[in-house]
């Protein structure tokens, strides 16, 4: 059922999280589901074949919303101290990693007897690295650098923001100088200078462009334009076989990505879809635990319907571990939400902290 806006909230990125979110789920179930143990390639395998911008707009997005939520709209002033702002994110993003590392460990171990610990040490860690797990934890890997400079650049010394910039610059640079296509070479050089600083740049500059935008226009049909949009999106680097991370995938994607997060941020739509606000809450959670969940589901399938479509047997199992990554947030996610972390960890810090 739709419902009003929350107030302070930007529906539009709410919806655009969530679809983002519900694709991965999707591309990861399809890409699985086609592997020979389970159904085999499917009608819907070409077209969900490796990334398509989704992973670009949580990039984007994310240095839209640091520098909306952290700093002041009018005079452009931190709102946060470095500090609290790590700290705040530290709250938001290690609990449930962690027990998405432990949820993961158990599967693997009730599954084959072992369990991965390089992986795990790797992935509580940040080791910018090596394989990670679950392993759409990489993601989380590059949001912790990108906090790291955005509290340097924008909330410690606020002058230092072109430094912010220039480093984003670098990483472009550093495509365009080499090979243009590796976007991760095993190295930490690589790994600083990925090509997803370039994106975290554009939601910085996005960003900033917002503090001169004084009101929301109205966009009748948003959720409808913003799931052919980034459907278009997709099928555009499926034509063009663009791959993930590339000079040639970011710079062609670049003006639509941003465009479409423009959309999302500077429209607002006459009624709100409560289902995709919930999504958009529970986004991380869903990406977080989504792959835990999937073979196990395709496992079930092939023992109870092998007859099934892979497209089909796919769809299903993006549903089902939508609705337990959605399950995950309610009962996990909201409740590691509330334990007051600061106090546990260090109350004396806790208590010189005005926002704890």
């Amino acid at each position: 059922m739709p419902g009003t806006a929350p107030k302070q909230s930007i529906v539009g990125l709410h919806y655009l999280r969530a679809l983002a979110t519900v694709l991965v789920v999707v591309n990861h179930s399809i890409d699985t589901a086609s592997f020979p143990k389970y159904f085999g390639p499917g009608a819907l395998t070409s077209f969900f074949e490796g990334g398509a911008g989704e992973i670009d707009f949580f990039f984007i997005m994310s240095g839209l919303i640091m520098v909306s939520s952290s700093t002041d709209k009018v005079t452009g002033r931190p709102k946060l101290t470095a500090g609290q702002f790590l700290r705040r994110r530290a709250e938001r993003v290690v609990p449930l990693l962690w027990f998405a590392v432990i949820l993961f460990n158990i599967a693997l171990f009730s599954a084959f007897g072992r369990i991965d610990v390089m992986g795990s040490l790797r992935t509580i860690s940040f080791w910018p690295v090596g394989d990670v797990v679950p392993f759409v934890a990489w993601t989380i890997r590059y949001e912790v650098v990108f906090y790291l400079v955005f509290s340097l650049c924008f909330l410690w010394q606020p002058r230092l923001w072109p430094l912010m910039l220039l480093w984003s610059g670098a990483s472009l640079a550093r495509l365009v100088l080499g090979d243009g296509v590796s976007f991760d070479d095993g190295t930490f050089v690589g790994f600083l200078f990925s090509p997803y600083n370039i994106e975290f740049g554009f939601g910085i500059l996005i960003g900033l462009a917002m503090r001169r935008w004084r009101g929301m226009v109205e966009l009748p049909g948003q959720l409808t334009i913003l799931i052919v949009l980034v459907l278009g999106l997709r099928a555009i680097v499926q034509y063009f076989d663009l791959k993930m991370g590339s000079l040639a995938m970011i710079l062609s994607i670049a003006p639509l990505t941003i465009g479409i997060t423009l959309i999302a941020a500077y429209t607002t739509p006459p009624r709100v879809s409560r289902l995709m606000m919930a999504l958009g809450d529970a986004s991380y959670s869903i990406f977080l635990l989504h792959p835990i969940f999937m073979s196990p589901i395709l496992l079930l399938l092939t023992k109870i319907a092998p007859g099934l479509s892979t497209s089909y047997a796919a769809l299903m199992t993006a549903a089902i571990s939508t609705a337990l990554g959605y399950w995950g947030h309610v009962a996990v996610e909201k409740r590691l939400a509330k334990i007051p972390w600061s106090t546990l960890l260090s109350p004396a810090a806790a208590s010189r902290d005005p926002s704890a």
